[in-house]
C-alpha cells in the first residue's frame, strides 16, 4: 500500500469517527444539557460556516462568484434551506426523540434515496443489486424501528419521523449542490450553504424558547461538535479523495455509525439488540454495496 493511499484511508476514517462522536456530543447538549435542536442547529451552522467560507477567502478563492449567476445562485439557495438545514436539524431532532447511533443510521438510508433519484433522472428501472441493496436498506430500518417485534415500535414515531426526514434531506444535501461544487469548490457552497440555513434557522428559533445549561462541559461539547465534528471532519473527508477513490470514501464512512454506536456505549452505557445491531448491520452493507458500485 503507497504512502498517499495510507493516507486517504486514514484521513478517511478519522473524519468518519469525528462526524459520528459530533452526534454524541450533540445529545449531551440535547439531552443533558436541554438545548433545544432549533438553537443547537442555529449556532452549529452559524459558527460552522463563518469557519469555512473565511477558509475559502484566505485559501485566496474567490468567495462570491458563486452568488453572479441566477441559476448557480438558485441552486445554492435550494442547497442551504432544504438541503443543509433539513440535514443538520432533523439529525438533531431525530437525537432527541432517540440517541445519536440511531439518527446516524437512519440518516444513512440517503445513498438508498439517491438511487430512486438516479433512476427516476435517467428513466430507468433499479438494477438488481440496487434492488437488493434497497431491500436490506428497508428490513434494517424495520428491525431498527421494531426490534423485531413488527407489532409495535421499540423507538418513538417521531424519533422515526425526523430520521427518515433526515435522510430526505441529506439526499438533497447531496445531490443538489453537485454542478456548483464543481465549479466554485467545496468550502466556498458548502460554507455559503450552512450560513444561508443559520439565517432561516434563526428565524425559525425566534419562535422557540432558548432552555438550557450554559456551562464549561455546554460550551466544550458545542465546541467539539463545530470544530471537530463538522470543520475538521469536512476537510479530512475531502483530503481523502485526493488520495483514494470517492467510493472508495464512501464505504469508509460506515466507520461514522460504527464509532456512534461505540462512543454512546462507552459515555452513555447504550445498548442494542440482536435485532437492532442485525437491522444495523443491513443498512451499513446496503450503503457498501451501493458506494461500490
Amino acid at each position: 500500500m503507497t504512502t498517499e493511499r495510507r493516507r486517504g484511508i486514514l484521513s478517511a476514517s478519522i473524519g468518519a469517527t469525528l462526524w459520528g462522536s459530533s452526534g454524541i456530543a450533540g445529545q449531551i447538549l440535547l439531552q443533558g444539557k436541554g438545548m433545544p435542536p432549533e438553537w443547537l442547529t442555529f449556532f452549529r451552522l452559524l459558527v460552522s460556516g463563518l469557519v469555512l467560507v473565511l477558509a475559502a477567502y484566505f485559501l485566496k478563492k474567490d468567495i462570491w462568484s458563486v452568488w453572479k449567476k441566477g441559476k448557480d445562485r438558485l441552486s445554492l439557495l435550494v442547497f442551504g434551506a432544504l438541503g443543509m438545514l433539513g440535514t443538520q436539524y432533523c439529525y438533531f431532532a431525530a437525537i432527541r426523540y432517540s440517541n445519536a447511533p440511531t439518527a446516524t443510521i437512519l440518516q444513512y438510508l440517503m445513498p438508498i434515496l439517491i438511487i430512486f433519484w438516479t433512476c427516476f433522472r435517467e428513466k430507468r428501472h433499479p438494477s438488481s443489486v440496487e434492488m437488493g441493496c434497497t431491500i436490506f436498506a428497508i428490513a434494517g430500518t424495520a428491525l431498527i424501528a421494531t426490534a423485531g417485534d413488527f407489532s409495535s415500535l421499540s423507538i418513538s414515531p417521531l424519533a422515526l419521523f425526523w430520521g427518515l426526514l433526515s435522510a430526505l434531506s441529506c439526499a438533497i444535501y447531496s445531490v443538489v449542490p453537485v454542478s456548483i461544487i464543481k465549479k466554485y469548490g467545496s468550502p466556498s457552497v458548502v460554507g455559503w450553504g450552512m450560513l444561508i440555513a443559520s439565517v432561516v434557522m434563526g428565524l425559525i428559533s425566534l419562535f422557540t424558547p432558548f432552555t438550557g445549561t450554559l456551562d464549561g462541559e455546554t460550551f466544550g461539547a458545542f465546541g467539539y461538535v463545530v470544530l471537530f465534528g463538522t470543520v475538521l471532519a469536512f476537510g479530512l473527508y475531502l483530503n481523502s479523495v485526493a488520495y483514494i477513490k470517492p467510493s472508495e470514501a464512501s464505504i469508509i464512512a460506515a466507520f461514522e455509525p460504527l464509532s456512534s454506536i461505540i462512543f454512546a456505549f462507552l459515555l452513555f452505557h447504550t445498548l442494542f439488540g440482536f435485532w437492532e445491531l442485525l437491522g444495523i448491520a443491513f443498512i451499513i452493507i446496503a450503503v457498501a454495496l451501493v458506494a461500490r458500485k
